[in-house]
């Protein structure tokens, strides 16, 4: 009785397995990420606008994207201020520094600045893609409430709130290189604001140019401190009107000054470090006003107030009279309650607003109290996920004493003060003890997900993964046992040199071995701690699969200078990653803050060794061609026209060089005119490069097949001058300097690892396609690990703080969504991209082997691509209610899927349809 065969391929079962499987994580994101919806649960609850409880009557609310606290407040910062400073001293001020949950992101972050509700993962899908915001918010009532607003900066406010606006002009997010004209558009506005004074009520402004200059530079970079004195000036052309001019002495206003977020110290965000989910937060007052009397601006930042970016949504909804909006989570603390509620009465109506708010959001059934019908108790016998019953019982009492106390103050007549009611101040401490509980335990909880949708896609995630696996487990374990005959035909002693069979086994022994790397690899993602610090398991194994090759070529039966020639690469390999490719970026979470390579080139006292590094480094590409070209002969006498095609490769990187280095130098000196021309040129250069290497490889390969049949070094060789070798130069104008520096040694490394196995095709017999395949699936293997360990020694990580994107504008003057998507994509992933490329092309196959190997390969590389994926699915399934579930889980779900749809089909349709 035949076994039974689990091998699978073939160009239809490859399509039918992909499209079954992206079926399936598509029903599986919907149901992880569910569209936002209006929750009309609490639409009837909804505050009036009282108009009888306004403290301000104007308002201006400034956003530095990617305002970090200690940018505003930290003394290192202080001297950038100067003008702002000033006000601070001389004006009622509030300074506390404001948290915010990840996602760290602009349209998140404006979600929660003006509804107060938490923001959700998928609102960084859709970060991209800013449609009408449909929760309640202080925008929509302000506007409803016949308040003549003005906006002036980021686009994605005007797509959140089309229609809220008297005035408004809008500058895109996402062009990084645009450091100045982005703010300079929102500048330009203000000379005329002031004298138009009756037509608006309250501004909004939202300026980009710090978070750009962060992306490119970092925190730390040159152009920040001109950037922080640059808003020092705005913020002195918007104080000193309304400090100085007469017609606003009369008006109660208030001054926001804030970041939507932060930035880590490599100058990304979108992660959940301190850096990034920490912004300053100003609060400036009118003069003549008993608001904002107590000063906390002068305290040291480790000592500043803590506030929740979401308390701003509560704030100005109180401040303005237009409500607090029904999903708010925010708060009005301690300082700001007394800031701006200094009487007993108003404060404690304050008070009892925002805690009847509380009470609907609980979604329990409320009891009106006797005296006054506007404030609830909460029924003591609800069950809430919300509020716990001794917190219920607690929140009841409080509420009913303060009915007794606007009842005491109702009887004093307006002779009100401080002293007559001490017990009061004990009360409003308890509630705000009570109320800050609740809003942590609300901010930490998790989104309600659909697990029925989770559960459909993650079963047909799993049928596929399970055939795919049970596939690579057959071709790795079962296949040389499955049928004796043919297991003694193929691999007989008698049948096959000494040298080969020890290639064969070594195959074999390297196959089983990655594969068992692979798999702990992915077993791993289901620690939070792990999975950040996965770079850690791609270099282990990555040396120790190096490591393994060269005890194989060791202890084979292979002469001593054999031996030598292929563990020479391996040990230059080592050597290579140990010494220069792993120090060049820190990535992960817990060592991320050490300094690495980069941050030595990049500081001021080193950066002048960029500039001979970035010589260095393109010499080394010139020279390997040059190399390439001597050792792939032509023969003699070679016509004139056919030694230009000979040399064109190293004509176009020579061009292609000089304008990457026109390019370097028109950055540093913010010439942004030179930066996008000579950013285009290079890109033609690139295409002129990739025609060049396919028209020198027609000829070579022609040479070979008519005059006589290259030495296997010359093979090697040949494969430098591929068209797949300009994706490292692509890469190189993506990046940064040290980027580029870092793709030099990649490219050098593959060369390494290519000529290493090299040492298998030399034993293979073409004429066995299952030996083939140990060698196709030992390569393919060796490389998938390499592409992800270049996939982080790039600097990449589980955190969306660590995309760069400025890659994504390298060349463009605006944004262009799908232009920039396409470079952010091919830069983040160009590690396994390239890998993969680069194996397509060294062991392609002639078409006769081809078409009994490619097509079961296919599939072999479906299954390990789709199994960390489908594992990481069920871990975010399983791990719903974990702490890290947004930060660490998701974020690397969303990585995998990314590679996934972008990817995995064109990387693996080339081996499948190549049959």
């Amino acid at each position: 009785m035949h076994a039974l065969n689990w091998s699978v391929g073939g160009p239809t079962q490859f399509f039918f397995f992909l499209g079954i499987y992206s079926c399936g994580l598509f029903v599986f994101l919907y149901g992880l990420l569910p569209a936002d919806q209006v929750d009309s649960k609490y639409a009837h609850v909804s505050e009036v606008f009282d108009n009888k409880s306004v403290i301000v009557t104007r308002f201006i609310l400034v956003v530095v994207d990617g305002l970090r606290s200690d940018l505003l407040f930290s003394p290192q910062y202080a001297s950038y201020w100067p003008i702002l400073r000033s006000y601070m001293s001389s004006l009622p001020s509030s300074c506390s520094v404001s948290f915010i949950q990840p996602p760290t992101v602009t349209m998140p972050r404006i979600k929660a600045i003006t509804s107060g509700r938490i923001p959700k993962f998928v609102d960084v899908l859709q970060n991209l893609n800013t449609h009408s915001m449909h929760e309640d918010n202080w925008v929509h009532r302000l506007s409803q409430m016949g308040w003549l607003l003005e906006f002036y900066g980021d686009d994605t406010w005007i797509k959140l709130f089309p229609d809220s606006f008297k005035r408004f002009d809008g500058t895109t997010s996402f062009f990084v290189n645009d450091y100045y004209q982005v703010d300079e558009n929102v500048t330009r506005h203000l000379s005329s604001l002031f004298q138009r004074r009756e037509t608006w009520d309250g501004l909004i402004l939202h300026y980009l140019g710090l978070d750009h200059i962060g992306h490119v530079e970092g925190p730390n970079g040159r152009s920040i401190r001109g950037k922080l004195l640059e808003m020092d000036r705005v913020m002195g052309m918007l104080l000193k009107p309304l400090v100085n001019h007469d017609a606003f002495n009369d008006n109660r206003w208030v001054f926001i000054l804030t970041g939507d977020h932060g930035m880590r110290d490599e100058g990304g965000h979108g992660g959940s470090s301190l850096n990034e989910i920490t912004t300053g937060l100003l609060l400036l007052g009118s003069g003549h006003n008993s608001s904002l009397a107590t000063k906390t601006c002068s305290l040291p930042l480790s000592e500043m107030n803590h506030t929740q970016q979401v308390d701003l949504a509560t704030l100005i909804g109180l401040l303005s009279g237009s409500g607090i909006p029904k999903s708010s989570l925010g708060l009005i603390p301690s300082d700001w309650l007394h800031n701006f509620w200094p009487d007993p009465v108003s404060k404690l109506m304050a008070v009892t607003r925002v805690m009847n708010h509380f009470a609907h959001l609980s979604g329990c059934q409320l009891i009106a109290l006797e005296r006054y019908d506007n404030l609830f108790t909460i029924k003591p016998s609800c069950s809430s996920a919300f509020i716990s019953s001794d917190q219920i019982n607690l929140f009841n009492n409080l509420m009913e004493q303060f009915e007794l106390s606007l009842i005491y103050f109702a009887q004093q007549n307006n002779s009100v003060t401080a002293h007559s009611h001490p017990q009061l101040e004990l009360y409003m401490n308890s509630a705000h003890h009570l109320l800050t509980e609740l809003q942590q335990h609300a901010l930490r909880g998790s989104d309600h997900l659909d697990d029925h949708k989770m559960l459909i896609g993650g079963a047909l995630m799993w049928l596929v993964t399970s055939i795919l696996c049970l596939s690579v487990v057959y071709q790795l374990f079962l296949m040389q046992t499955s049928s004796g005959s043919y297991h003694n035909k193929t691999f007989a002693l008698h049948s096959i040199p000494a040298r080969q069979l020890i290639s064969v086994t070594s195959a074999k022994f390297l196959c089983m071995f990655c594969t068992i790397c692979l798999l702990i690899q992915t077993i791993s993602l289901a620690g939070s701690s792990f999975a950040e610090e996965e770079h850690q398991f791609w270099y282990y194994f990555s040396a120790s699969s190096v490591l393994l090759s060269a005890c194989l070529i060791t202890l084979s039966r292979a002469s001593s200078s054999t031996k030598l020639c292929n563990v020479t690469p391996l040990v230059a390999i080592l050597l290579l990653d140990r010494v220069f490719l792993r120090q060049m970026h820190q990535t992960g979470n817990k060592w991320i803050h050490l300094p690495d390579l980069s941050d030595w080139l990049y500081s001021p006292e080193h950066s002048i060794w960029l500039w001979p590094a970035h010589l260095l480094a393109w010499a080394i590409l010139i020279a390997l061609r040059v190399f390439a070209i001597r050792r792939c002969s032509w023969g003699v006498h070679v016509p004139f026209r056919k030694q230009l095609i000979r040399y064109c490769p190293l004509f176009s990187i020579i061009g292609i060089c000089a304008t990457q280095l026109c390019y370097r130098c028109a950055v540093a000196w913010s010439n942004e005119a030179l930066t996008v021309g000579s950013a285009r040129l290079v890109y033609l250069l690139l295409l002129i490069d990739i025609m060049a290497a396919y028209i020198w490889r027609k000829h070579h390969e022609s040479l070979h097949r008519l005059i006589f049949q290259p030495a296997e070094i010359d093979r090697f060789w040949s494969y430098v001058l591929h068209p797949v070798e300009t994706f490292p130069l692509f890469v190189c104008l993506l990046g940064r300097p040290t980027v580029g520096f870092l793709w030099v040694g990649v490219v050098v490394k593959e060369c390494l690892a290519a000529r290493f196995f090299r040492l298998f095709w030399d034993c293979c017999d073409w004429t066995r396609s299952q030996s083939i395949k140990w060698f196709l699936t030992c390569c393919w293997l060796f490389y998938w690990i390499q592409g992800w360990v270049t996939f982080f020694q790039q600097g990449n990580s589980l955190s969306l703080a660590s995309v760069d994107v400025s890659a994504a504008y390298v060349g463009l003057r605006n944004h262009q969504p799908v232009i920039a998507g396409l470079l952010l994509a091919f830069y983040t992933y160009a590690g396994p991209l390239y890998w993969q490329l680069a194996y397509m092309a060294r062991f392609a196959l002639p078409k006769e082997i081809g078409s009994q190997v490619a097509s079961s390969l296919a599939c072999f590389r479906l299954g390990f691509a789709f199994l960390p994926m489908t594992f990481c699915a069920t871990v975010c399934f399983l791990l719903q209610s974990h702490l890290f579930i947004w930060t660490v889980f998701t974020p690397k779900l969303l990585y995998l899927v990314v590679f996934h749809i972008v990817f995995i089909p064109v990387l693996i349709s080339w081996g499948a349809i190549h049959v």
